[in-house]
């Protein structure tokens, strides 16, 4: 998934364990923040104050793939399959 305009892109790889955590924040004034720590590593997605129909596409989208992630997860842990750590094409 390639980011609109973007040039060069970087990846980050979280390793999620015991202590990995998410946090939804909302305020009245502003806009709100979402936050994944893990691996000693903490990313907090932000928006601008004034919203635009992309911001909202956006988080629309990251929900549906969490979702389709966290599905994907507890199908994993149900079957007792051990992830074999090969990506497989989506």
């Amino acid at each position: 998934m390639a980011a609109p305009n973007a040039g060069r892109m970087s990846a980050l790889s979280l390793p999620v364990g015991q202590n990995a955590a998410t946090q939804f924040r909302s305020f009245a004034a502003r806009t709100p923040l979402l936050t994944v720590s893990a691996g000693g590593v903490l990313v907090t997605l932000t928006l601008p104050e004034r919203l635009r129909a992309e911001d909202v596409e956006f988080a629309r989208g990251l929900a549906e793939q969490a979702a389709a992630y966290a599905v994907e997860v507890e199908r994993l842990f149900r079957s007792g399959r051990r992830p074999s750590g090969k990506r497989r094409a989506a």
